[in-house]
């Protein structure tokens, strides 16, 4: 390309997406590539017939391209590299051993090697694998039916009233005769579902751009599911009319936007720690750094201890988790303000912060067993 016109496609292409975003979207000319703002929720959701998460699929995956990575790497391994898989592979672990020993003042370092490593890489190549097309926004997209009960089994209020209506219409008819839902739960009724297109013949649903994000009365693509629920998930009026309104289950989302994630990977770092100082001081001497009873205050300060390591899991659960989700709605809200332009420098932000998080977290392992290790009372 001709670097005299790539100045020029650029700003196109900025101000293309700007005023085809939602911000564009407040003037009557704009808003051609405005989508609904993607459905954004904490818990991972159970992919149907699988049985298990979206976060735990994509766990799966980054772990057998990791494991993919090392047999790659390894398998034809020799004293002078001459592949850059190997040179790769041995960069990275002659980093974090020289890390270790740095910090740990010699050899006693390289016992934490295997586990801080393996979490550096689980953590930075799940938050990768979370930022590839595809993540996110390809899915199976639940029915308005779907949707509520979804809602409704999350609100201790319907409960109560649902069981009320079917207590009733039990004891009111033959036992013979079917019965169809009744849909009371107002907050699950309010839910917001957009429309999609189906591509004939292949059943496939997409979202289109130029929806925008208002109410299909308004000229937008968003429907609550009150107005659908009853006619299997179509639009029955308007310009959309026969159109299909649903939620977007994504099969594949990033594995650290999951608290479950974060919290399993904080246990496992944590009670490495505790096995390591046990080892290492015998299970007396090192109780004794929680457990002093020579005097109040040293019993008081070992109490600190004990509660600073407990605090420690908190502190590693929400530190991964917060700035992967935070990240993952940053990503949304891009595509949602500046589609196509907007997302570009953000996910190479994410790419960094990837790999930020996953360094802390390991580094943060590796300071806590070296504390651990060590006694203090040599001091």
């Amino acid at each position: 390309m001709n670097k005299s016109i790539i100045l020029p496609f650029f700003l196109i292409l900025f101000i293309t997406s700007i005023l085809g975003g939602a911000i564009g979207g407040a003037f009557p000319f704009g808003g051609f590539f405005q989508s609904p703002i993607a459905h954004i929720q904490l818990p991972g959701e159970i992919i149907p017939g699988l049985g298990f998460t979206n976060t735990s699929l994509t766990l799966w995956i980054s772990m057998a391209l990791l494991l993919a990575f090392v047999f790659a790497a390894t398998r034809n391994m020799k004293s002078i590299p001459n592949s850059r898989l190997q040179n790769i592979a041995e960069v990275i672990v002659e980093f974090f051993v020289n890390l270790a020993q740095t910090i740990s003042g010699g050899e006693k370092g390289r016992r934490f090697v295997p586990l801080v490593l393996s979490i550096f890489l689980c953590v930075v190549v799940s938050n990768w694998v979370g930022v590839l097309p595809g993540v996110g926004t390809i899915g199976i997209v639940e029915s308005a039916e779907v949707v509520y009960s979804h809602k409704e089994h999350k609100i201790d209020s319907c409960h109560s009233s649902d069981h009320g209506s079917d207590h009733g219409s039990d004891h009111g008819s033959d036992h013979g005769s079917d019965h169809s839902k009744e849909y009371t739960c107002k907050e699950a009724l309010k839910e917001h579902l957009v429309v999609f297109n189906k591509i004939p013949g292949l059943g496939i649903s997409y979202l289109p751009p130029g929806r925008g994000e208002d109410k299909i009365k308004n000229g937008g693509g968003v429907v609550l599911v009150e107005d659908v629920i009853n006619n299997h998930s179509k639009v029955e009026s308007g310009k959309l009319e026969g159109k299909s309104a649903g939620r977007l289950l994504p099969i594949l989302r990033g594995a650290n936007t999951d608290l479950n994630t974060t919290l399993a990977i904080a246990i496992v770092a944590m009670v490495a720690v505790q096995f390591w100082g046990i080892s290492a001081l015998g299970v007396k001497k090192y109780g004794g750094k929680f457990f002093n009873f020579s005097s109040p205050i040293m019993l008081f300060v070992g109490l600190l201890e004990l509660i600073a390591e407990l605090a420690r899991v908190v502190s590693f659960t929400f530190r991964l988790f917060g700035n992967m989700f935070a990240g993952e709605v940053l990503l949304v809200a891009m595509m949602f303000l500046l589609p196509f332009i907007g997302i570009i420098p953000f996910m190479g932000l994410e790419l960094f912060v990837g790999v930020i998080q996953a360094f802390i977290f390991s580094i943060l392992t590796l300071i806590f067993g070296i504390t651990a290790i060590s006694d203090h009372s040599e001091h």
